[in-house]
């Protein structure tokens, strides 16, 4: 990239408070290749990068860079789609799961993920949509994945959980969280039944259970989905068609080897529109935060809308 104008957003809750310690270190990286810093904005709220600061910077600068975990960086990407900016993105990542980094071999250690910004290159790579009815005018933008089910629920009580008591383990040792989360999950799974269509399907499938996925990792070395790729302008659905914990631990388990699940009890299948519907309320994740349970929501695949700066 031709040096010009850069900009850094960070979350300073990100990586036990690293993130703040990684801002002046990024600064001084890009003025030495060439970059003019015009503005390093500390979020102060959920949603302050997406409706706020993205925004402001769109016109301002040639470059953003986002130091913090995977929902920050969302957060970027989403106020640059909502302004229709195609801004370059770099990334230190600082967060627990740190997926779209994995995904892209992003370097999970500060100063080679420092020195990426001026070294790497320009990578265009989708994202998903979620409406939630069918009249909304606006969409909720996604980077990694979307989730239906038992994984869904772990990620609830795993926010509760990091929300209240367990706050201080979950900064240290977040994967401890999440195992009590998937116990108590597991305990007593509860998966409603809903239908799905996916492209043009004018007949519904079936399932207890799915991941939408833009991304191979899902979690730590697991993978959902292995065939999933950021730039191929489609999304994969893994549906799970029935439900108890032994199939659950059989589905985790395959993920754990980053294969497919068991084709007796699921299935695999790639598209650009999804739709989802049940009388029950679903419940649902967005890379790893909960949502309010739905009864509709429509998942399409954005190709090329974020601009992210990975390794050549």
């Amino acid at each position: 990239m031709t040096p010009g104008k850069a900009a850094i957003i960070y979350h300073s809750g990100a990586g036990r408070g690293h993130a703040t310690q990684l801002v002046q270190p990024t600064d001084r990286r890009l003025i030495a290749a060439g970059w003019r810093m015009v503005e390093s904005a500390r979020t102060q709220y959920a949603g302050h990068a997406r409706d706020k600061l993205a925004p402001s910077l769109a016109d301002r600068v040639d470059l953003i860079i986002v130091i913090g975990g995977d929902g920050t960086l969302r957060e970027v990407c989403s106020g640059l789609c909502q302004v229709s900016s195609r801004i370059p993105i770099g990334f230190v990542p600082t967060g627990n799961a740190n997926v779209v980094a994995r995904e892209q071999q992003i370097p999970l250690q500060p100063g080679p993920a420092i020195d990426l910004l001026t070294t790497g290159k320009v990578n265009p790579l989708d994202v998903g949509m979620l409406r939630t009815h069918s009249e909304a005018a606006h969409a909720v933008f996604f980077l990694a994945m979307l989730e239906i089910g038992f994984g869904a629920r772990v990620v609830q009580l795993t926010h509760r959980l990091r929300s209240g008591a367990l706050n201080a383990i979950y900064r240290r040792w977040g994967d401890t969280v999440y195992a009590a989360a998937a116990v108590g999950a597991l305990a007593s799974p509860s998966e409603p039944l809903f239908r799905f269509y996916r492209d043009n399907a004018v007949e519904a499938r079936h399932a207890r259970a799915a991941i939408i996925a833009n991304t191979r990792c899902y979690a730590k070395g697991w993978s959902m989905a292995p065939d999933a790729r950021m730039d191929d302008g489609r999304l994969d659905l893994v549906a799970r068609q029935r439900s108890s914990p032994g199939i659950i631990l059989r589905a985790f388990h395959a993920a754990a080897r980053a294969r497919r699940p068991p084709t007796a009890f699921s299935l695999y299948k790639k598209g650009q529109r999804f739709i989802f519907g049940s009388e029950t309320p679903m419940t649902v994740q967005m890379d790893g935060d909960p949502l309010p349970a739905l009864k509709w929501m429509e998942v399409i695949v954005a190709p090329g809308r974020l601009r992210l700066i990975t390794p050549q």
